[in-house]
């Protein structure tokens, strides 16, 4: 079982960028998804420092 809690850990944070990124109207590319899945826990910052888009009332 311990040595899914990597993995697991991993999978979640991809997540939690996913709806930050969402939350904050970044563009979500494949390089961006690359990048999220190389870097796991490490990318929630760097989601987070990113510059937000426009919102539009839509």
């Amino acid at each position: 079982m311990t040595a899914y809690l990597p993995a697991l850990i991993w999978s979640l944070s991809a997540f939690a960028c996913l709806f930050i990124a969402k939350r904050r109207s970044l563009k979500i590319t494949a390089v961006n998804a690359v990048l999220v899945t190389f870097l796991g826990p490490l990318a929630i910052p760097f989601v987070l420092a990113a510059k937000p888009g426009k919102r539009t009332l839509a």
